[in-house]
């Protein structure tokens, strides 16, 4: 402390430098006899729910007036000059240290550091019949009887059958013993949702470890049957199943991954045809398995994980083939690798990827664009050393950006915050990574629709864990995507989302998914976390078939279905006067399809119901009407 002092008669003038700030004293009496700040209550630490409201406080002493300046991790805080200090709705980049620096005449002193942690707010449901079964490999979400909200089929590893909890929309999952589901289904290492016919309704596949994997069905009536006799029951060591439409022809494909690799083209009859000479087949030992296009050509391409082995990357070459992609770090990453998972985690609009390792430190590969990925080293993520297993990709607290769960075999699972900056924080205080067990695989999905994503886990030797998400105020849109040309499920669609998020201009990437991480399927709807963004700006569909769709300006905190438009063509056949139609669009869809001569006043001229999702027919051409156009509308 510098002190410079100026004497008069009965004045004493000192000037003081006190913390780097100039106190001008001016007073009858010596300033030594001023009283500096004593601290009578320090700022306590404090642990709250994501979302939640929390304020510190502090009281000091000492010669009035005396001023407070709350800082946050040793920087001043706008504002911030009382002696409380109240956060409302906390989010994660809020964590840290707070403290106080309180001042007066006579000098400075620094309040004790407060920390404040913020912990997701998850509740587990103990009084599910999901949490009071036991032997789940892991979980596949889907609407399977068409009401609103999500039901969930969960995967048995320990011989016993698989189980179909139906949603009963009040917050609750019941085990649906109507629907058929059970015999040929234990030991099943992997189930995934996907609308194989095209019929509206989401049929289930699964992979069985040394059995027959099994097919079955929705009839749309509330059951499932087994489709027997389909090609996809071939008999291995299946560790992992996906729905990818891989050509793009509108029905879904289906890829096994274990000791020998399989892929069936779907040949859009009900029928499956198994493909023993494409590349994707010749390296077996497969584990986890995840379609995603992370180059944005349109196509989905695979990834494989193996142990002991490198992993697998097969780029779609866009004609029905699949080249291996042998560049690092793919070819020098081994481990005994588990579950893999597609998220572009960085909203960079490129998809980025996840692979959890046994026993090693799991790799995640940053999408730099085109073909070339760089492995993050320096992540938390990555930092940990686990019996990793199953990975899932979500925005659990809807703050813009993708947050991961890790599925631990034999340990506390893992919970990576997304710090919206490229690297994560690892949440050490969650209901989700208190217990212990062999957990396999773990989904996300938003069972009683309030806009925030919950949790499955598969428990192979335990208890299964279903953990409700208690949200928070940040808003949310949840996209539903029915395809019509392109596949019905819409598995590859691209839903983009451009919204202004702390006064930022951000984008997001969700890819509608048929499976990944590890014997386990996200819920199907595109969830969007919009922070304190007022609406989105823009809502943007890229679907399989090349149609794009757009919506502005669209209201938070609703569920959003958009249907892929129908494509009509018109043709005059040679030499004729008819026109050949052809609508593609959905199977069993009625439409009425119109015509018009000035693109204003329409009528409708033809109504269709398309069996098959291609309707095919002819009409006399009008000589009094050269110029027509049509238009088919559902």
């Amino acid at each position: 402390m510098n002190v410079n002092t100026f004497s008069g008669a009965a004045l004493a003038v000192q000037v003081r430098l006190l913390a780097g700030i100039a106190v001008l004293c001016v007073t009858n009496r010596v300033c030594a006899q001023n009283t500096p700040p004593s601290i009578t209550l320090q700022p306590a630490a404090k642990a709250v729910s994501l979302g939640a409201n929390v304020s510190f406080a502090v009281s000091a002493k000492g010669t009035a007036p005396v001023s407070f300046q709350w800082q946050f991790r040793d920087s001043d805080l706008a504002g911030a000059t009382n002696t409380q200090l109240s956060l409302t709705n906390v989010q994660f980049n809020q964590a840290g240290d707070y403290q106080v620096r309180i001042t007066n005449v006579a000098g400075v002193t620094m309040s004790a550091t407060a920390n404040l942690s913020v912990i997701p707010a998850f509740f587990k449901v103990t009084s599910s019949p999901v949490s009071n079964a036991s032997g789940g490999t892991g979980g596949a979400w889907a609407d399977f009887n068409g009401d609103g909200y999500v039901d969930l089929f969960v995967s048995s590893g320990n011989g016993s059958p698989s189980v179909l909890y139906t949603n009963n929309g009040m917050g609750g999952l019941v085990n649906d013993t109507f629907a058929g589901v059970g015999s040929g289904t234990g030991n099943s290492w992997g189930s995934a949702w996907a609308d194989y016919d095209n019929d509206g309704h989401p049929d289930l596949m699964g992979s069985v470890y040394g059995g027959s994997n099994y097919l079955l069905h929705n009839s749309g009536d509330g059951t499932l049957r087994k489709v027997a006799g389909s090609q996809l029951e071939s008999v291995g060591t299946g560790n992992n199943v996906v729905w990818g439409d891989y050509d793009n022809d509108g029905f879904v494909d289906a890829f096994f991954a274990g000791a020998n690799n399989l892929l069936f083209h779907n040949e859009g009859d009900g029928t499956f045809t198994r493909l023993t000479n494409s590349v994707v087949m010749k390296d077996g030992s497969g584990q986890g398995c995840a379609w995603g296009d992370y180059d944005n050509d349109g196509f989905l391409d695979l990834f494989v994980t193996r142990v002991n082995q490198s992993n697998l990357l097969f780029h779609n070459n866009r004609d029905g083939t699949f080249s291996k992609i042998s560049s690092t770090p793919f070819s020098t990453d081994i481990a005994i690798s588990q579950g893999c998972s597609w998220g572009d985690y960085d909203n960079d609009g490129y998809l980025d990827l996840v692979v959890c390792n046994v026993g090693a430190r799991n790799f995640l590969y940053h999408n730099a664009g085109g073909d070339h990925f760089e492995k993050v080293t320096n992540s938390i993520i990555g930092g940990v050393l686990a019996n990793s297993s199953g990975s899932a990709w979500a925005d659990y607290d809807n703050d813009g950006y993708l947050d991961l769960f890790i599925a631990v075999r034999g340990g506390m699972n893992l919970l990576f915050h997304n710090n919206g900056d490229g690297t994560f924080t690892r949440v050490t205080a969650s209901s989700l990574i208190v217990d212990s067990g062999t957990w396999i695989g773990a989904a996300w999905g938003d069972f009683n629709n309030d806009g925030f994503p919950d949790l499955f886990v598969g428990n192979l030797q335990g208890n299964n864990a279903l953990y409700l998400n208690a949200g928070n105020s940040n808003n949310w849109i949840t996209v539903t995507c029915q395809g019509r040309v392109s596949n019905r499920s819409a598995i590859g669609a691209k839903v983009r989302l451009k919204a202004t998020i702390h006064g930022k201009e951000t984008w997001q990437l969700r890819e509608v998914s048929g499976g990944g991480g590890l014997a386990s399927q996200n819920d199907p709807r595109a969830q969007f976390g919009l922070g304190d963004a007022t609406n989105a700006d823009l809502i943007r569909v890229e679907w399989p078939s090349g149609i794009i769709q757009e919506l502005t300006n669209v209201a938070p905190k609703q569920f959003i279905v958009i249907r892929e438009p129908s494509r009509l063509k018109a043709e005059l056949l040679p030499g004729t006067a008819l026109l050949r139609f052809t609508l593609a669009g959905g199977k069993g869809i009625p439409y009425s399809v119109e015509t018009s001569a000035d693109l204003s006043s329409w009528v409708v001229f033809s109504f269709r119901t398309n069996q098959t999702g291609t309707d095919v027919w002819t009409n006399q051409l009008s000589s009094q009407d050269p110029f027509r156009w049509y238009r088919g509308r559902e």
